[in-house]
Order: C-alpha cells, then sequence, then structure tokens
C-alpha cells in the first residue's frame, strides 16, 4: 500500500524511523568509519543512525532561509560515501540536484523523508528520489501508527538486504509457505536485528490513508491563508515549500521572524504566540554540533568512531543553520487542521507579540 502511494517498488517496514536510518544505512555495504553529510539542522538521528551503522557523521551547513541542505553542501573533498537528503517542517530537499551532484563523486542519496509523507517534488513523492528512503510514523507524524517507519527503495537487491537487516537476518520467502509457519527464510546473507513492525501499528497506519490527502488539503490551505494574513507585517515570514513542491506535506508549520530584538529571543516569541493562543508553538531543535542529544563519546563501543567525530566539529560552526535555528517559530501540523478563524487567531496574536514585544 505505501510503495504503491509512493510509487515506488519495494518498502520494508519496521518498528521506527530511526531504524530505518540504521538498516538504510548499513544496506548501503559502506565501509567502517566512511563519511556520511548529515545535514547540522535536524532531529538526532540521521546522524546517531550512521554511528550505529559504523559510520562517521560528518555534519554541513544548511539553507538558512529554509533550514534545508542544498547540493552545494555535497563537498568532495570530504571522501563521503552517502548524503542524507533531509526534508524538514514543509520544504522538501531538492533530492534530484543533491543526486546529480552526489552521483558525480560515488555517494549514495539517503532520503530523510520522516516529515513529507505524500510531499512530492515535480510530481515525484519525497522518499522516491533516493536510493533508499526512510519514513517515520511516530504518534507526532501526519502519518502514525503510534510507532513505526519504513524504508522504501526501487532495487530489488537493498529491499533484499533490507529485509534481512530488519528481520534478525530472514526475509520474505517470496510465496506463501502455510501450515502455520513463520513466513520468513533464514537466508542469512547479511546480519540482521529484530526491528519489525507490529501488526497492530501496520492495521493503524493502513487506516489512516482514508483520511491523509484530505488532511493536506486542510492544512495547505489553512497554511495559504495565514500566509496572506501575515504578508505586510515586517520583519516577519512564513516559512514556504519551494516553488518544485507540487504537493506540500506540513508536518510543522513555520515563522521566521528577522530581526528579532536582543530582548526577544525567538524561544520568547514562541512563549508568548502559546500563551495568546493556547496551542503549542517552539523554536527549531539546536544545530547537531551543539545538541545535547549527540554526544557519541559517552559509547564506548564507538571508540576511534565518535573520537573522529569530535575532532572534526571541533570548533566548527554552522552560521546558517544557526540563524534559522534563532529566528523561526515552529507549531505541529494539528495547528492546521482548525479553521479559517484559527488562522486569523495565529495572525493577531503574532501582530501582537510583534507590537508589544519588538516595539514596532
Amino acid at each position: 500500500m505505501f510503495a504503491d502511494y509512493l510509487d515506488v517498488r519495494h518498502c520494508v517496514p519496521v518498528d521506527h524511523g530511526s531504524s530505518a536510518l540504521v538498516i538504510a544505512m548499513e544496506a548501503l555495504g559502506l565501509e567502517h568509519g566512511t563519511p556520511v553529510l548529515v545535514p547540522a539542522l535536524t532531529w538526532v538521528a540521521p546522524a546517531t543512525a550512521a554511528f550505529r551503522a559504523g559510520l562517521l557523521p560528518v555534519l554541513v551547513d544548511v539553507d538558512p532561509d529554509t533550514g534545508i541542505v542544498g547540493p552545494d553542501a555535497v563537498d568532495p573533498a570530504v571522501g563521503a560515501g552517502a548524503v542524507v537528503a533531509v526534508h524538514l517542517a514543509c520544504v522538501m530537499a531538492d533530492v534530484p540536484s543533491i543526486t546529480a551532484v552526489a552521483q558525480q563523486h560515488g555517494m549514495a542519496v539517503v532520503e530523510d523523508a520522516a516529515q513529507a509523507h505524500g510531499a512530492r517534488w515535480l510530481g515525484q513523492a519525497a522518499g522516491s528520489m533516493g536510493r533508499l528512503g526512510c519514513f517515520s510514523m511516530q504518534q507526532s507524524k501526519v502519518l502514525t501508527g503510534a510507532e513505526g517507519g519504513a524504508v522504501v527503495t526501487d532495487d530489488a537487491d537493498l529491499a533484499a538486504v533490507l529485509e534481512e537487516l530488519r528481520a534478525d537476518s530472514r526475509r520474505y520467502p517470496g510465496e506463501p509457505i502455510g501450515g502455520g509457519r513463520l513466513e520468513l527464510v533464514e537466508s542469512a546473507t547479511s546480519m540482521g536485528a529484530n526491528f519489525c513492525m507490529n501488526e497492530f501499528s501496520a492495521a493503524i497506519l493502513c487506516a489512516q490513508f482514508d483520511d491523509l490527502e484530505a488532511q493536506h488539503v486542510t492544512r495547505n490551505t489553512n497554511y495559504r491563508r495565514l500566509t496572506e494574513l501575515l504578508a505586510d507585517v515586517d520583519g516577519v515570514r512564513v516559512l514556504q515549500p519551494r516553488a518544485e513542491q507540487t504537493q506540500t506535506s506540513i508536518y510543522q508549520g513555520g515563522i521566521v521572524f528577522d530581526p528579532l530584538p536582543a530582548t526577544m529571543p525567538n524561544d520568547r516569541v514562541a512563549e508568548a504566540l502559546t500563551a495568546e493562543l493556547g496551542v503549542l508553538f517552539f523554536p527549531p531543535r539546536e544545530p547537531l554540533h551543539r545538541s545535547r542529544l549527540l554526544r557519541p563519546w559517552m559509547k564506548p563501543s564507538l571508540g576511534p568512531v565518535a573520537e573522529r567525530f569530535r575532532q572534526q566539529h571541533l570548533d566548527r560552526r554552522y552560521p546558517h543553520a544557526e540563524y534559522f535555528a534563532r529566528h523561526a517559530v515552529l507549531t505541529h501540523h494539528s495547528t492546521f487542521l482548525g479553521d479559517e478563524q484559527d488562522m486569523a487567531d495565529i495572525a493577531t496574536a503574532v501582530r501582537k507579540v510583534v507590537t508589544a514585544g519588538f516595539g514596532r
């Protein structure tokens, strides 16, 4: 069902989006310690997945206007074996352009589409454009099974490896077994672990498809309405999908404030909007180079790779990631399942905060 929805040949369901990233990186067959390019502004999972796969995440800066990694970040001097193209909030990465550069230097593109279920770039689904596409279906996502994830690919050989990596070295037999026996064969061409999705989560996910497209329409309509309502507010910009996005999937809506007074950083703006509206607003997560969640040296098993990461990122700065993290305010996609009055209330609250807090 999900493969058909994305127009890909193979979908391997897993227990979490983090697991999807781990087995995707393992399936590439890269040598231990090979660098993998990871955006400095993203959830921690792409970086920790690289470590868990025995690889070295190398952080790269993002576009300051969108927080998205672009083709200019694909630096051949790093000697990377892969690049993780992350779709963030409501903005897709330009995977075709990233792929064009990456392929020139022998890099595979892994799409992190955890926040982009149903998004399309010139008609191509998020997750379907890289060599592998990874999804999360945990409770906060637009397509949720309470917990869950998936890896998708058009490569039959990779799909077979992915099946083994997520099911203790076993894969689907390709034909019914019957007789009450487990429908997995011990093919064991690679060593896997247990990352299997449970049937309850799978059933919930299948039921979500009846509502997903209608919810996309509601969210996108309301998001456009909010954009129009704030268009004349100086120093306020609603985060916009790229022009090439023929379908937008809003995981988080964003408002960028610039300039921000020293007395009103974006975390205080978020607190003020939350207090006004009773709906949670929040700043983006801190960039990975200063994230408290990315401390590989705390795991002795990572050894030299963790030390290489520490040395490589010592005193490095990612100014574009820092800019976006300090100027944007986000809100969950459920905010945009409301109505016209809800969008008007948000616009009124933004104007009030700008007038009272910014002295404009």
